[in-house]
């Protein structure tokens, strides 16, 4: 690009056809349009030269080559490079620091960063700064990840973030960290080890869509949160799932979540939030034996109120679904519970029915029959009983559930019970699950509605 005050002597040839005055008028006019200029660095001492001396939005564009620096960023610019541009901040600190508006960071690697999390050691840290784009960068090292603090309008896309992989999960930092931020997309990242891949406390407005994520504690964790979404990602090998904790107005839209131990989806003293058409399975606790209340469960919901959980398949789970503590208070129906180990567990003397309009959800336990062919099972389903409920409260007893006499107590209590006990039924149970070929293709059309 050719540079601001040089344009026809440094950059663009003079031309027979263009006399001088000609030329100086476009320079002029250039200069006052305010074109950036591009610096090209290939050293340590360049990139902090061209950092020192660049306008605002000028370009600083990195050379191949190691970088042994730490960078501080306090003016509007565009910093570039490739994957072989690689800043290493010599095991301490943070590597890039921002302290301006209107910064892009574009292309470079990243690397060797410090680890102390009281200091907020960071690949890249800002705090109090807006319009921040962090795209197509590769970040590897202890720490966190991308850290910022008091921001709004920031683009996070195409990055590869590793975090540490050793260690206890709590003394790790998040891949990324968005504190009292707004207005934000995180997209289309791969996001590894670290302590979580998307922490997010006290923030608004923030998307999540289509990151990859793997060997953390949650893939996504709203903390206070509100008016926010994670859609289309895709994890695996966590601790647990997708969580949100005291947040309100929160959607959990088309996630793919594979391998937790804890839970795939946890709702957690929060309300008004959504969790529709997310695919969760394998979500077992070796450990479930010998910790209380231990079982791998599909979704959780603790004390959470008002919210809507529809169109989920949950498979393969220890548990299907899991509430506790005064969550009854939510819309259940249109689910896939597909070969759990307990399809659902609550423990409460509330008769809630799970199902809406006419519609319940699809238990792969379920052994009633649809005389009418309407789709619906002609007897309600009971995904538990009052002696299900006595192991729970009595779990050292457990090793009795499957002896001879509990087995005829519950054909006992089947024959006497009545239909509006106590407990979880499903009155409209579906025979075949509900989400069809035909059905997916109108999902992703829902979808797209929903977060536009």
């Amino acid at each position: 690009m050719a540079s601001r005050g040089g344009i026809c002597s440094g950059g663009w040839p003079r031309s027979r056809s263009w006399p001088w005055p000609c030329c100086g008028l476009l320079l002029l006019l250039l200069s006052a349009s305010g074109w950036a200029q591009q610096h090209l660095v290939a050293t340590t001492a360049q990139l902090q030269r061209a950092l020192s001396q660049a306008s605002a939005q000028d370009e600083v564009v990195l050379a191949a080559g190691v970088y042994h620096t730490q960078v501080q960023i306090d003016k509007p610019l565009i910093v570039s490079g490739s994957a072989a541009a690689i800043i290493d901040a010599g095991g301490r600190g943070s590597a890039l620091v921002l302290g301006s508006n209107d910064i892009t960071i574009r292309g470079l690697s990243i690397r060797n960063w410090g680890a102390d999390l009281y200091q907020h050691d960071a690949a890249i840290r800002g705090r109090d700064i807006a319009n921040i784009q962090l795209l197509d960068n590769q970040l590897s090292g202890p720490g966190f990840g991308i850290r910022f603090d008091n921001a709004s309008n920031v683009d996070i896309r195409g990055n590869q973030i590793t975090g540490a992989l050793q260690g206890a999960l709590l003394q790790r930092g998040d891949t990324i960290y968005l504190k009292n931020v707004s207005a934000t997309r995180i997209t289309a990242n791969t996001l590894v080890g670290g302590r979580d891949g998307v922490y997010l406390e006290s923030s608004d407005n923030v998307v999540i869509t289509d990151n990859r994520m793997s060997q953390q504690q949650y893939p996504v964790h709203f903390m206070y949160a509100k008016d926010s979404s994670a859609s289309g990602n895709d994890s695996q090998q966590v601790l647990g799932g997708y969580a949100i904790m005291g947040s309100k107005r929160i959607d959990v839209i088309g996630n793919r979540l594979r391998d937790a131990i804890e839970f795939g989806l946890l709702l957690n003293m929060s309300t008004d939030s959504r969790l529709l058409h997310n695919d969760v399975a394998r979500v077992t606790n070796p450990r479930a034996d010998h910790v209380f209340d231990g079982e791998g469960k599909g979704v959780f919901i603790y004390g959470a109120q008002n919210n809507t959980i529809s169109g989920n398949r949950l498979q393969q789970c220890q548990i299907g679904i899991s509430m506790a503590m005064g969550g009854e208070g939510n819309r259940i129906d249109g689910n896939q519970f597909v070969h759990n180990g307990t399809q659902v567990k609550y423990v409460g003397t509330a008769v809630l029915d799970w199902s809406h309009d006419g519609v319940g959800n699809y238990w792969s336990s379920y052994s009633g029959w649809d005389l009418n062919g309407d789709g619906i099972g002609d007897q309600s389903y009971r995904p538990n009983d009052a002696l299900d409920r006595l192991f729970w409260i009595y779990p050292e007893g457990r090793f009795l559930m499957n002896s001879p006499v509990i087995t005829v107590l519950r054909w006992l209590q089947r024959q006497f019970q009545q239909e509006q006990g106590s407990g979880i039924h499903d009155s409209h149970p579906l025979m075949t699950p509900p989400i069809t070929a035909q059905m997916k293709t109108q999902r992703q059309v829902s979808l797209t509605s929903q977060l536009e």
